[in-house]
């Protein structure tokens, strides 16, 4: 094997991954557990560090309102 076949190899690893997509009238319909659970899923598969973020402020601001109560 080449040079040239061991970047082109190495490139197809690389390559972007088709993203998924969530439906809009997905977005609106979700009223079950099962539907919401789905939908969170594929956000969280398709927006990781979004996802990361908001669960930090979620639980900073749980931390924060903790004694507020």
């Amino acid at each position: 094997m080449s040079d040239d076949d061991d970047l082109k190899a190495n490139l197809k690893k690389f390559k972007k991954k088709p993203k998924l997509t969530v439906p809009a009238d997905f977005l609106d319909n979700a009223k079950s557990y099962e539907d919401k659970q789905a939908l969170v899923q594929i956000l969280a598969d398709k927006e990781k560090n979004k996802m990361i973020l908001l669960v930090k402020s979620m639980l900073k601001d749980a931390v924060a309102n903790r004694g507020k109560k």
